[in-house]
This record gives C-alpha cells, sequence and structure tokens, in this order.
C-alpha cells in the first residue's frame, strides 16, 4: 500500500484502483455516513469520489465562520437558477461542494422532522420501510445528542452514542429571542424545549437543536463519521479521493433479473484541474454496486450524462439513451422564503460584529476561552411551526384540540434572525433582526436539466417558484401571523421599526410583497423520488423503496433527491437517515449473498 503523509488520507487518481465492491459518488451530507457505514467490515472495498476539495481549515470548522453566508465560498456552488417568471428574477442556488458537502456550510441546524409525514411517506407512495417506526432508530443510531451528560437527555428520544453530536444553545442570545417567546406565548403559539420530541407538541416555537460537538466545532458529517484517524485505520479498504468529477457511469446490458436490463459497471473519472494544467481520467469498476449520493442537483445530472433520463431530453444532447425515465431531474422542490425585516439596536443584530472590530475580537476570544459567544452562530436559535389552516384572517393562531395534537403538521415555518434574512444588499448602518417566512409543503415544483453533455457545462435548474398559486395562501398567512408576533414584541417593550415589510395587509399588498423580497431556503430535494413504479402518468419515480434506480441493477440514489416530496422540515437530518437506511440494506444484501454463495459451495 502507498504511504500516507501525516495529512488526511485523501488518494490521488493515480493511486486510485481499479476495482472496489462499493462506489459511492459524492462525499457529501449522505456519502460520508455511508462511506463509513460500508467500510467498517474490512472485507468490503469502498471508494468515495468528491468534486471538492478537503478544505479542512481552522476556520471552516467555526460554526458562524464555516457558514457559507460569512464564508469565503471555498466550500460552496452557486448556481443561478433560470430566470423565475413570477418572481421576476433568477435565485442564486447555493450546496456544499466539499467533503462533507452542505453539512459544511449550512446553519447546522439538526431537526428529524413530525413522525406523521414519514407515516405518510409509507401510506401514500407504498413504499414499505419508509414510515416512522420503520427509520426511528436509524436516527437515534447515528446521533450524539449532547445536553450536558447523557443524564440531562431523553434517551427515549435521542441517541447519545452515535457519532454525530447535536446540542442547542443553553440560553438565547440577543434579547430579540427572549422577547419573539414571550409574544408567540401571548398569541397561542407555546415554546416547545425539544422539536424532536414525540411528546411535544408540533405547532410552536421551537428551540432548535444544532450539529456542534463538545468544543464547539462544527459536527459536519465529514468530521463525525469520516475523522483522520478512522480513514488512517480503514486505508487498506476506504480510499477518499477529492477534486475528482465523475464524467458518467458505464452501463452494460444485462438480463439477468427482470425489469432491470442493465448494470452499473463502474464509473468514469477526472480531475477537476486550474492553472492550465491537464486533466487526468480514469475508469474504475464496481463488484457490486455504485450509490449516488451527489445531491438533488448531482445525483441526476450524473445519471442524465450516462444515459438514464427522459428521452427527448438526452437526444437533444446526442446522449446515447440506456433508460428512458422520465422522472429523473423532475419533481425539484424547494422551500421557498419570504423575508420581513426591521431595525433593532446595533447591539441586538449579528452586525455589531462586521461594523465594530473590538466587539468581534471579544468574540473570538470568549469562543476560543470559553465556548460561548457570537462564533457559535446564534444569528438563527428558534423556529416558529404554524400551519395557516388554523389561523384566522388576522393572522392569529386558532387555539384548539387540533393545535395541540402532535399529528397536525405545520405547512409554515418562520425563522427569527438577528440580521437581515433576505439574499440582497442592505444598508448596515443600523441592526437588523428579521423573520423568514418559509413555506413547508409547496405545491410548485421544477426541473433540472442538462444544457450540454459536457460534464462540467452547468445546468439548467428551473425550481418554478410559486408556479402553482396555491402556494400564495399559506405565504399570506406566515405573513400576516409575523406582523402579529411583531406587535406582540412591542407590547413586550422591545424597540423595533418597520423596514422591509408588506404595505398593507390585504392579499394584493401581501402578493406584492412575496414576489419581491424572497429566496431559496437551500432545501432541494425530490429530482430522483422514491416511488412504487417508474410510471410518469401515475406520478413515478427514479428510485424504488430499496433506493434501486429503476431498469439498472447495480445503482442506487441515496440522498435528498430521492424525497417523494420536501419533507416540512430541515432536510441535514433526513438526510443522514437516507444513508444509514441504504447503508443498511446494502449490507444486508451484501450478507444474504455470502450466505448464498456458501450454500451452493
Amino acid at each position: 500500500m502507498w504511504p500516507f503523509s501525516s495529512a488526511y488520507p485523501e488518494v490521488r487518481i493515480g493511486d486510485i484502483l481499479d476495482e472496489y465492491d462499493y462506489i459511492i459518488v459524492g462525499g457529501g451530507t449522505a456519502g460520508c455516513v455511508l462511506a463509513n457505514r460500508l467500510s467498517q467490515s474490512p472485507d468490503i472495498t469502498v471508494l468515495l469520489v468528491e468534486r471538492g476539495p478537503l478544505a479542512d481549515s481552522w476556520a471552516s470548522r467555526v460554526p458562524l465562520l464555516s457558514s457559507d453566508f460569512a464564508s469565503d465560498g471555498s466550500r460552496s456552488q452557486t448556481r443561478v437558477s433560470e430566470y423565475q417568471p413570477e418572481i421576476g428574477r433568477s435565485i442564486n442556488l447555493c450546496t456544499g461542494s466539499v467533503l462533507g458537502g452542505t453539512s459544511r456550510i449550512n446553519q447546522m441546524i439538526y431537526i428529524r422532522g413530525l413522525e406523521k409525514e414519514y407515516d405518510m411517506w409509507k401510506e401514500q407512495t407504498g413504499c414499505k420501510g419508509w414510515g416512522w417506526d420503520d427509520v426511528s432508530t436509524l436516527f437515534k443510531k447515528s446521533e450524539n445528542a449532547l445536553g450536558g451528560g447523557t443524564e440531562n437527555v431523553d434517551q427515549e428520544v435521542h441517541g447519545t452514542t452515535g457519532e454525530w453530536c447535536n446540542q442547542d444553545l443553553s440560553n438565547l442570545h440577543f434579547h430579540s429571542f427572549n422577547k419573539i417567546v414571550s409574544a408567540c406565548s401571548d398569541i397561542g403559539l407555546p415554546f416547545i424545549s425539544d422539536i424532536n420530541s414525540h411528546k411535544e407538541r408540533s405547532l410552536g416555537i421551537a428551540k432548535l437543536a444544532f450539529t456542534r460537538d463538545k468544543d464547539q466545532h462544527r459536527h459536519s458529517t465529514y468530521r463525525a463519521f469520516l475523522p483522520k484517524d478512522l480513514v488512517l485505520q480503514r486505508q487498506h479498504n476506504l480510499h477518499i479521493a477529492t477534486n475528482i468529477i465523475v464524467e458518467n457511469l458505464q452501463i452494460e446490458q444485462d438480463n439477468s433479473v427482470n425489469g432491470r436490463p442493465y448494470r452499473a459497471r463502474g464509473v468514469h473519472l477526472v480531475t477537476r484541474t486550474s492553472g492550465g494544467k491537464m486533466p487526468k481520467r480514469k475508469a474504475v469498476q464496481t463488484r457490486n454496486e455504485i450509490i449516488l449520493c451527489a445531491g438533488p442537483f448531482g445525483s441526476p445530472h450524473v445519471l442524465m450524462l450516462s444515459g438514464i433520463g427522459p428521452a427527448d431530453h438526452l437526444k437533444e444532447h446526442n446522449i446515447d439513451l440506456v433508460k428512458d425515465l422520465p422522472a429523473v431531474g423532475s419533481n425539484l422542490q424547494d422551500h421557498f422564503g419570504v423575508a420581513v425585516s426591521y431595525r433593532v439596536s446595533m447591539g441586538d443584530s449579528l452586525l455589531v460584529i462586521e461594523k465594530r472590530p473590538w466587539v468581534f475580537l471579544i468574540e473570538l476570544f470568549r469562543y476560543l476561552l470559553f465556548g460561548t459567544g457570537v462564533l457559535l452562530a446564534p444569528v438563527l436559535q428558534l423556529a416558529i411551526f404554524a400551519s395557516s389552516l388554523l389561523l384566522d384572517a388576522r393572522g392569529m393562531p386558532i387555539v384548539n384540540e387540533k393545535s395541540a395534537e402532535r399529528d397536525t403538521l405545520p405547512d409554515i415555518e418562520i425563522l427569527p434572525l438577528a440580521y437581515d434574512s433576505s439574499d440582497q444588499p442592505f444598508d448596515k448602518s443600523q441592526g437588523v433582526f428579521s423573520l423568514l417566512n418559509v413555506l413547508l409543503n409547496p405545491k410548485s415544483s421544477g426541473t433540472v436539466r442538462l444544457s450540454s453533455a459536457d460534464p462540467q457545462a452547468p445546468l439548467h435548474i428551473d425550481p418554478r417558484y410559486l408556479s402553482d398559486p396555491a402556494d400564495l395562501i399559506p405565504l399570506r398567512a406566515s405573513l400576516r401571523l409575523s406582523q402579529c408576533i411583531v406587535a406582540n414584541m412591542r407590547l413586550h417593550g422591545y424597540a423595533i421599526k418597520d423596514w422591509q415589510g408588506p404595505q398593507g395587509d390585504d392579499d394584493m399588498a401581501l402578493d406584492k410583497f412575496i414576489k419581491k423580497r424572497n429566496r431559496t431556503a437551500y432545501h432541494y430535494s425530490s429530482t430522483c423520488r422514491m416511488a412504487l413504479t417508474e410510471d410518469a402518468a401515475g406520478g413515478g419515480g427514479v428510485v424504488d423503496e430499496e433506493l434501486k434506480v429503476f431498469g439498472v441493477l447495480g445503482l442506487r440514489v441515496a440522498d435528498s433527491s430521492v424525497f417523494p416530496w420536501v419533507l416540512r422540515t430541515h432536510l441535514q437530518a433526513p438526510t443522514v437517515c437516507v444513508a444509514e437506511k441504504c447503508a443498511e440494506m446494502v449490507l444486508n444484501e451484501n450478507k444474504n449473498k455470502k450466505k448464498v454463495g456458501r450454500l451452493v459451495d
């Protein structure tokens, strides 16, 4: 075996073997988990390929400095959407492009989602194994909930022995967050201390948990599941290659299984280069399977480049058709957000560290010495979940038995931020507090399509925000609720001035504002969605309940692209759950093959 330096044990393209048991395409949020689980047995060889770099600097571990809005962009990939006619502009779509993926740049929020929605996933799609009882243990398997010691953690709800740490802020930072808790309580939105607990209601103002470790570092899936020591221990059977692009998959005919006449045999790799260097290429084979974990844009991209996707679209780009699968790159969904912003004192806004350098130095020392302060990224600490069906015409919550039930699904999330939550430049001369109104259950959906057969050409990504007018109804209700909350914050003595908000509360004024002050919530999903069949007319999908691509043996997808619809939650934890589920199915299948082989022998 080749020698490794004291640095993180990555492999170069020339060191990659010709064949592995499993090839994982994409070392993001899901890919890191899957690489850990599949390589646990020393008898199983695994190659993990990531298009981005390792980029493991000190700043990349500090929660605030590593988030996309505060970083240098070296760990991100920003794509510009197609023009969105309903909002009159294109939107910048951002994902992680680094080992660990979006878990390296996001707001670190750990929310699993509601039990009822997973049961709906199982019931409405007919896909067995995806109800809450099927997946709940997988959340606990990977989780290490830190709460001042395991004695303070409800172990009926949380795992405490997994690799992936999460914890909440012991105290709310910034006065605005305490005031908003009181304001919500006054209007019938109670405080939820643990949004992940089945013992709590689903509607109210919830304290958030964040993926930070005991040292208060960002705990991405890279840091949790592929730490240096583990990768060194497994260097004989786990190889991690960064800055490498998968050009396409090698697909061959295979009529051994009815309904799947093709088999994925390998991947064609090329190095990402700069400075005029010539790229290097290599073809790598798999003995068992290829698993796509390249995300809601990357996974359909690789499939289409490999001849798996909508036949007419592939023909446009002179790509030989392997499998006509219309749902590839279709059904794109995202949580659309609308930002209402207010002026507050500079000291009660994250802007204070931008405008007052001495404050940043103080906060830096607080973080280094005590693991506290603004560098923990307390710009976001709470989330308000509500149902537009349980709001009156003024936006006030209707308090009844249904509002207290855990099974009541929210369609609105309001995220209070000690910063401006729009994606547009703004005047930073005064402090800012904002409420991002997020549509949790959009009816609109869009597409991901090729612009070229060149793997490095940009994609055509069209989310089609607000293309279904029904999406305006809950957004209006959310804006009215936001106005009620702010009015109550003022009653509690909080000094907050109107700044960027609707000019009225009638439908026309609200719709005008919705189409002006909007943004993505970065929760892209469903472009390789799961379904019982591939039949597009029947709302078909790309993968079955075992995450296997229809029509192709030895090929699965395991990332947020497989969700049947965008879940009503933040997608980081559910994506890790999908990876855990995939690993479980792959390893069980591998074990059964070995048993059959022994019987045959």
